[in-house]
């Protein structure tokens, strides 16, 4: 079927959680949100979307009928469906020249969503990257960071504990670096490292993708003013709709790369 790949038809799997009809409207969103199917685009109708991928009329119509109250497509009897989202070029952009900057920018021109705060143990790997003894707990922040009512970002923090102000109550109504602030650390050392993953079912789900959709994985350990790394992030970005700008000269001092 035109604009439309196996891989497509291969992210639906009825021993996922969530109804086909949730997966196909997903499928179809990312589509539509990326570009792949463009504004002015008639979809495929009902009958010829079910035998594509596999499914019962009535779950794509559901899904059409998602994608119609998502305000994405114009749904008319004896038309068809059509593509009314309109791509526009408006992704964040974090110039790595001046990282802190640029997150204060992000915070203040984004909305962030806060899903569980809580103090537990960390895994092996972050537990030594934070140098926490055994046994020591950090307190866990899961978040999501928005765009014009478009979810772009999935954050995991771990940071050692720090006192009260650094709750997830604060964190409801303030930023994490503002919270630093408040608490008098400095961001004196930051160690990055970029990559890729592809989204699981429950990411996908918060930043309302294909579950196996690529990402952009950012992990941040971040140290205070006495070198001690405090906080280790992990955050994840969905390429449509954010991308790292990096700017370097001949006055840099050090540029270091890794593989």
């Amino acid at each position: 079927m035109r604009g439309f790949t196996t891989a497509d038809r291969s992210a639906l799997s009825a021993a996922k959680p969530e109804p086909l009809y949730h997966q196909l409207f997903l499928v179809l969103k990312h589509k539509i949100e990326s570009g792949d199917l463009r504004h002015g685009t008639r979809l495929p109708g009902e009958l010829e979307l079910a035998e594509f991928f596999g499914v019962s009329r009535i779950t794509t119509r559901r899904a059409l009928d998602e994608l119609q109250s998502a305000t994405l497509v114009r749904r008319q009897r004896g038309l068809g469906t059509y593509v009314t989202f309109e791509i526009s070029d408006d992704r964040l952009s974090a110039p790595l020249t001046t990282m802190i900057d640029s997150l204060a920018l992000i915070g203040r021109e984004t909305t962030i969503r806060l899903i569980d705060f809580a103090r537990v143990l960390p895994p092996t790997k972050i537990a030594q990257s934070l140098k926490l003894r055994t046994g020591e707990a950090a307190d866990r922040a899961i978040r999501v960071r928005t765009s014009g009512g478009m979810p772009f970002a999935h954050y995991v923090s771990w940071t050692i504990p720090l006192g009260a102000l650094f709750s997830g109550e604060n964190l409801r109504h303030s930023s994490r670096l503002d919270l630093f602030r408040r608490l008098g650390i400095e961001l004196s050392e930051v160690d990055q490292v970029i990559s890729a993953i592809a989204a699981d079912a429950t990411i996908a789900a918060q930043l309302e993708v294909p579950i196996g959709s690529p990402l952009l994985s950012v992990t941040r350990v971040t140290s205070d003013q006495r070198g001690r790394p405090f906080d280790y992030l992990t955050a994840l970005y969905r390429p449509d709709r954010f991308q790292y700008h990096l700017h370097l000269s001949s006055r840099d001092t050090t540029v270091r790369g890794r593989r």
